[in-house]
């Protein structure tokens, strides 16, 4: 290589060397490199993608759902009406009676004697009216031919009276006696299943001692309590629907009987009451239910998915777009069905609200709308 070769080479090197100074020298004073524009761009690409929606104007016929517990429709203690030895008992802890069962018998002997004496009293009884009829009417002929005085008469008139109302007490003590043998007996007032045991063959029992206890199971009550904003959307007549956990899979339906009066102050919930048909006996007293309940639609109110719907801090919230930025907002809801959610107060049909993508999103995210 020439001498002359040798330094265009040289001055070829400087000249490279200024130029890549000069570039890193504008991007100090100010100016954009092209690997920061590419740096902008990815961010621009990397912020969360969301699908917005405005909320439909809608009445939602949707579901509540809410735990509730099986009680019989009816519980009485049977106890005791009359008193004697137990002869018999005919039921054990379980056992279904029908109604007018027999369910215990006590020793009837002297009650059946006192029946027999009350019925030999008002044989007498009935005996001696006749024979105070009889002398009565032979009284008014005589005194009639003015044969007696008033006042003999009067007499006989007394007697008859007396035995008219013997007749009527012998009566009344005879059909006293019959109750007291029926009492002896202990039938079922209503066909039920025994729950409580409480009395032994052999056992004396005194009149008003308790027996058993009875429970009517078909049907059932179903109680439950709806969050108190639902109290204005459930009626009498509505169906719901419950499964029990001892039956995986199956559904029980039942109709609501009684909207209680008043809103638990505690809990801020209404106590419902539905009848739920048991012909089988196969749900018990006693078991928790999951409930499902109709809730009517609400006019005015409005829709949006229920993807929509951000539970923050146990409260319900939904994200709308403001500019580019995601503004969490505190929503009330009402009825909800498989897909929907129902808006009660919180946003308006112009809003745009975040339906997908905001479960990961944060209050003032910067979002990017997809499509």
């Amino acid at each position: 290589m020439t001498v002359k070769e040798v330094s265009c080479a040289a001055l070829a090197a400087f000249c490279l060397a200024g130029a890549t100074s000069c570039g890193r020298d504008r991007a100090a004073a100010g100016g954009q490199p092209a690997d920061s524009a590419a740096r902008a761009a990815t961010a621009d690409v990397t912020l969360p993608e969301v699908t917005v929606a405005a909320p439909a104007a809608a009445s939602l016929q949707g579901t509540v759902d809410a735990p509730g517990t099986l009680i019989p429709s009816e519980e009485a203690t049977i106890a005791a009406e009359g008193a004697g030895p137990v002869l018999a008992v005919q039921f054990d802890e379980g056992t279904r009676v029908a109604q007018g069962g027999v369910l215990v018998r006590l020793d009837s002997a002297k009650a059946e004697l006192a029946v027999k004496q009350a019925e030999a009293m008002l044989v007498q009884a009935s005996a001696n009216l006749e024979k105070a009829k009889s002398d009565l009417t032979r009284k008014q002929v005589l005194l009639a031919d003015r044969t007696i005085a008033p006042s003999t008469f009067d007499a006989f008139k007394a007697q008859h009276d007396g035995a008219a109302a013997g007749v009527e007490a012998a009566d009344v003590a005879l059909r006293l006696a019959r109750r007291r043998l029926e009492d002896m007996t202990v039938k079922a007032p209503f066909a039920g299943v025994v729950k409580d045991k409480r009395v032994s063959a052999g056992q004396y029992v005194r009149e008003g001692e308790t027996l058993l206890t009875l429970m009517r199971v078909d049907p059932l009550k179903l109680q439950f309590e709806v969050p108190e904003k639902y109290a204005d959307r459930v009626a009498t007549g509505q169906q719901v629907r419950a499964m029990v956990v001892a039956m995986p899979g199956e559904e029980f339906t039942g109709t609501i009987q009684t909207l209680f009066p008043a809103v638990s102050v505690q809990s801020r919930t209404l106590r419902v009451e539905a009848r739920l048909p048991n012909p089988s006996y196969r749900l018990k007293p006693g078991f928790y239910a999951s409930v499902r309940v109709p809730i009517a639609g609400l006019r005015g109110s409005l829709v949006v998915p229920r993807s929509a719907l951000v539970k923050r801090e146990g409260l319900d919230n939904v994200f709308v777009l403001k500019g580019d930025r995601a503004e969490l907002v505190r929503v009330q809801t009402g009825a909800e069905s498989a897909d929907r959610v129902e808006i009660i107060s919180g946003v308006t049909e112009r809003d745009r609200v975040i339906v997908f993508g905001a479960d990961t999103l944060r209050p003032g995210d910067r979002v990017k709308v997809r499509g």
